[in-house]
């Protein structure tokens, strides 16, 4: 065994050294499974149009790369309960790769579709699999902290898909942003050679391996509803408002570039939120952060519905709008949050399937939101999302209060 000390917070070097270098292995990665989320919002405007797509096609594409991802985080999240945190991290990422790559080579609707439920699955494993991984070495009175900034990588992955898809992919087209967005198989050679892997995992599947009967017993049950609850809820508003957020605002007249400000702004929005969220995991508790995060949402959501017609033309819409990104942050909380629900053996696979799950049900969103705006406009999208976080607060209260607790 090594001399990392996961529980510990004046470990030794070596220990200190392991937790970062697990958590930037796990960051990049995630950096990179949302740039590729938040890059489609982009591609698909050229991709539509190359392919000839109706609006229920683009939909559908979207919809099936979050079924897609409820599936890889299940499947990749027991994986690596069996066989280690650290091994699968670095499949999931070629995986996503594979599927990156083969769709930029892709010339008909059908292999679109299966190349993005391949990349999905990639996808949906890194998050789960990193966070668990973080969770288990990262010295648990700053969990928080570390587990939530841990999600703020999704801030960066937007903001660089915003400069990838605004000003890279109109010069390059978008099969060659595909090919330029397979990079990532470097950050899995990284992560292959410099991440440790969990000891918390190591020393409980050696001494119990693993009993997959516990999973359908109501200690694993119970909290995992719990998380999908809360997933489900902040999932389906995030994505019910963002996904068609670039689409909606080309058709407002503005340039693909313009709308990647708009997307720009709202990732610096949430990497502020997730910031302070992340410092208040530790210092207030997962349950106050959770539910002052989507109440903010909620607050956002609400004042743009009701100032919709009259700021869309003024600068003034972009405090609501900060508002509402700095709120959507619920899933700075999830992931140490839920990490402290289940135990070693089936910890990864509580994570990602909550997680992914929630996120794969947001198949629907999506569909909802394209029949929503072109019925009553796309305030009414940003209206239920709102209410949806706005439940969200409330659920927040399910949960035990569990700040620095030591993982078993």
């Amino acid at each position: 065994m090594s001399n990392l000390q996961p529980q510990t917070g004046t470990g030794t070097l070596p220990a200190r050294r392991g937790y970062k270098s697990a958590f930037i292995g796990a960051l990049v990665g995630w950096i990179f499974d949302y740039y590729e989320v938040a890059l489609m919002t982009f591609l698909i405007v050229p991709i539509a149009a190359a392919f000839g797509l109706s609006g229920g096609q683009t939909a559908l594409v979207f919809s099936i790369q979050l079924l897609a991802m409820a599936v890889g985080g299940i499947g990749f999240g027991m994986l690596a309960d069996k066989y280690g945190r650290k091994n699968i991290l670095f499949w999931t990422i070629v995986v996503y790769c594979v599927g990156t790559l083969a769709r930029a080579f892709t010339f008909n609707y059908e292999w679109l579709i299966i190349w993005t439920i391949i990349a999905g699955l990639g996808i949906g494993g890194e998050y789960g699999v990193g966070q668990t991984l973080v969770s288990e070495v990262v010295p648990k009175e700053k969990r928080g902290w570390w587990g939530g900034l841990l999600y703020g990588g999704i801030y960066f992955g937007i903001a660089l898909a915003a400069v990838v898809g605004g000003y890279v992919a109109p010069a390059i087209g978008w099969r060659w942003t595909l090919v330029l967005s397979t990079l990532p198989i470097l950050i899995a050679i990284y992560i292959r050679k410099t991440t440790p892997e969990s000891e918390v995992w190591q020393k409980k599947v050696e001494k119990t391996g693993v009993d997959w009967s516990q999973i359908f017993k109501a200690s694993f049950m119970v909290p995992f509803f719990k998380c999908l609850i809360a997933a489900c809820l902040q999932f389906f508003a995030y994505y019910g408002i963002t996904t068609f957020l670039p689409t909606y605002l080309t058709k407002q007249g503005l340039s693909i570039t313009h709308a990647s400000w708009w997307v720009l702004f709202s990732a610096l929005a949430g990497l502020v939120g997730n910031v302070v969220a992340s410092y208040t995991n530790d210092r207030w508790g997962r349950r106050v952060t959770l539910c002052y995060l989507a109440a903010t949402a909620a607050v956002g959501g609400i004042i743009l519905f009701l100032t919709w017609q009259y700021l869309l033309t003024s600068s003034w819409i972009l405090l609501p709008f900060f508002i509402l990104y700095f709120g959507c942050n619920a899933a700075t909380v999830f992931g140490v949050l839920f990490s402290e629900m289940f135990s070693s053996d089936l910890r990864s696979t509580g994570v990602s399937a909550a997680l992914q799950i929630g996120r794969g049900l947001a198949f629907f969103p999506p569909l909802i939101a394209a029949s929503m705006s072109a019925a009553w406009g796309y305030q009414s999208v940003v209206l239920v999302g709102a209410l949806e976080f706005l439940a969200l607060a409330a659920w927040a209260w399910v949960f035990k209060e569990t700040r620095g607790i030591k993982l078993d």
